[in-house]
């Protein structure tokens, strides 16, 4: 029964591994869908992102608690609250800096997210991590770095600061979340777009029309690459440390800035692409190490 538990889990660890990866790579999309929205502006982008993502977490919350869904939303208590307000956060600052600056330099200062986490999981869940995992992300900050070099403008600090509020408060959402792991938290997603809804509302009242071209991207933002990537991390933060769950950020940190090059033609460094393989290749190497060595994190 021990050996049946641990295959079990090392299952788990494989899936949360595989989804991790699929929902990285599908969120490097983020950028190329952002630049291809007509007229939309910002907070009109902000509120359509957060209803349809919010339209699919209910959805799919019902379609799998059915009559219990409301139960299970107040299950996730005060720290679910807090959980979905730091992610709305999140959100709707990704959102804000991706519009204000360039893709590489959002995505480059959110690279920050998995040594955040890693600071805060040691202080706070006293998660210690594996060698190969400290090696990886000692590689993969190498290749950020050699992205980071040249890439930051004069006059783009203001977009750079909100990518810097993302970090931090995925980075507080993913210790909340993790140190939740037997409470089903995916409820907080929902209260994270209702959070966002209320303050673009807020913010931007009475003037929240936009284009059919423009709602279908939002939508696909929303709530299909978002609401995808969103149930797969609070998934594998059941079965990863919290340090390793975000490490998987670096795909979407090395992949982003490459589509809206190769598609928008949004310059792209000799150094970002340098360091864009530097993250995938480490990446590469600690999958195969895992699996050669069954996942023992």
């Amino acid at each position: 029964m021990l050996f049946d538990n641990n295959l079990f889990t090392v299952e788990k660890k494989l899936l949360s591994i595989l989804l991790m990866t699929i929902g990285s790579v599908a969120i490097s999309f983020n950028g190329l869908v952002l630049r291809n929205i007509e007229t939309a502006d910002d907070w009109t982008i902000i509120f359509y992102r957060a209803l349809s993502f919010s339209i699919t977490i209910f959805i799919y919350l019902f379609f799998i608690h059915k009559k219990r869904i409301f139960k299970k939303i107040i299950q996730i208590g005060i720290s679910g609250l807090i959980g979905g307000f730091v992610l709305g956060i999140s959100n709707v600052c990704f959102i804000l800096s991706m519009t204000t600056t360039s893709v590489a330099n959002t995505v480059f200062t959110i690279s920050l997210i998995p040594f955040i986490t890693a600071l805060f999981s040691l202080l706070i869940l006293k998660e210690k991590l594996a060698q190969i995992t400290v090696y990886t992300m000692i590689a993969a900050f190498f290749g950020v770095l050699m992205m980071f070099y040249g890439s930051l403008k004069i006059g783009e600090l203001w977009g750079n600061m909100l990518a810097l509020i993302t970090a931090i408060s995925f980075s507080i959402y993913t210790i909340i979340i993790r140190s939740n792991k037997n409470i089903d938290m995916l409820p907080c997603l929902l209260i994270s777009g209702i959070m966002a809804m209320g303050l673009t509302s807020f913010q931007n009242v009475g003037s929240l029309q936009i284009s059919t071209h423009d709602f279908f991207l939002c939508f696909l933002l929303g709530g299909v690459l978002s609401g995808f990537v969103n149930c797969c991390f609070v998934f594998a933060t059941r079965h990863l440390i919290a340090a390793e769950a975000t490490l998987f950020f670096f795909i979407e940190i090395a992949l982003s800035p490459f589509w809206v090059w190769l598609f928008l033609n949004e310059i792209i460094s000799p150094n970002t692409l340098i360091g864009g393989i530097i993250i995938l290749i480490s990446i590469l190497i600690r999958a195969l190490y895992l699996r050669h060595n069954k996942i023992k994190i």
